[in-house]
């Protein structure tokens, strides 16, 4: 019976010092954050502005002056034509010819049939001239200019990538526009600038709708970080940097913005570890864990 007590206190003994133990440590650590952390490495940067844009061309609705009936038709929907072609002849030796290299878009009326003066019988298309309609916001002009390259895509196409640059950019602010209208219940201002295709371009069609990227500044061997470790305090930039167990809140001097990453011109070195989560919990010399 005694020995059955003692072997009690012995494991009683034994657990409050393990609660003991574990209280302890708990209370030491209360302080410790668990955290991420990223690299900063040495690499490629470039700042690009996302602008959403549509397919614009030249279209020339041709038709009688004078009306008349349609005697012969050259061409059908979808056939290629040459400047000068001749596209229609009338009963009255009026010949609708093309102004210019393109696409016959539609066909309106049949051999035979009177077209009142005004009205198109043929539409031509000509994809050769086409550009890209784009509206670049407001706050992203002043990095836009003249000359800039483009990456055009599609979602009809999306492993097709196309090439381009701005060849005019409007000198007037305007309401931006969804579908070629202005949404009425936002007062977003845009620019509308005009993008030249280099390079092939025969599958996107008039009105198609494209997405486009403006590559404004690049360094090719910039100190990349995450975005997601930087913090403003004061209007000052700072990241937290990870040293033995430890971070320091560091100010740092920001270049070039990607949206994924920032460049770092000053503040940090290749190499060295930034916190990239808990950062509102996180304080100047702050004991950190590491998440792996």
């Amino acid at each position: 019976m005694k020995k059955d007590r003692k072997w009690l206190w012995i494991i009683g003994g034994i657990i409050v010092a393990f609660l003991v133990f574990y209280f302890t440590m708990r209370f030491i650590n209360r302080d410790i954050i668990t955290i991420k952390v990223a690299k900063v490495v040495k690499g490629p940067i470039e700042a690009v502005i996302n602008a959403s844009g549509m397919v614009d061309a030249p279209v020339y609705d041709l038709g009688p002056k004078m009306g008349g009936k349609i005697m012969i038709i050259n061409v059908r929907e979808g056939m290629r034509v040459g400047k000068g072609q001749t596209l229609a002849e009338f009963d009255d030796t009026t010949r609708l010819v093309a102004p210019a290299g393109g696409v016959v878009a539609k066909v309106n009326f049949d051999e035979g049939e009177t077209v009142s003066p005004g009205v198109p019988a043929i539409v031509v298309v000509n994809y050769n001239k086409s550009w890209v309609n784009a509206q670049i916001d407001e706050i992203d002009i002043a990095n836009v200019k003249i000359g800039d390259e483009v990456t055009i895509t599609s979602d009809v196409y999306p492993d097709k990538i196309y090439k381009g640059e701005i060849y005019w950019i409007a000198p007037l602010a305007d309401l931006r526009k969804v579908g070629g209208r202005v949404k009425m219940d936002e007062e977003s201002y845009v620019f509308p600038c005009k993008i030249r295709f280099l390079g092939s371009h025969d599958e996107l069609k008039v009105n198609m709708s494209v997405n486009v990227e403006i590559g404004t500044q690049k360094n090719d061997n910039a100190l990349v970080l995450p975005r997601e470790a930087l913090f403003t305090k004061d209007d000052t930039q700072y990241v937290y940097l990870v040293q033995r167990g430890r971070v320091h809140q560091t100010p740092v001097k920001i270049g070039i913005r990607s949206f994924t990453s920032v460049e770092a011109t000053s503040g940090v070195l290749e190499g060295v570890e930034v916190a990239v989560n808990n950062l509102n919990n996180l304080k100047d010399k702050g004991r950190i864990k590491i998440e792996r």
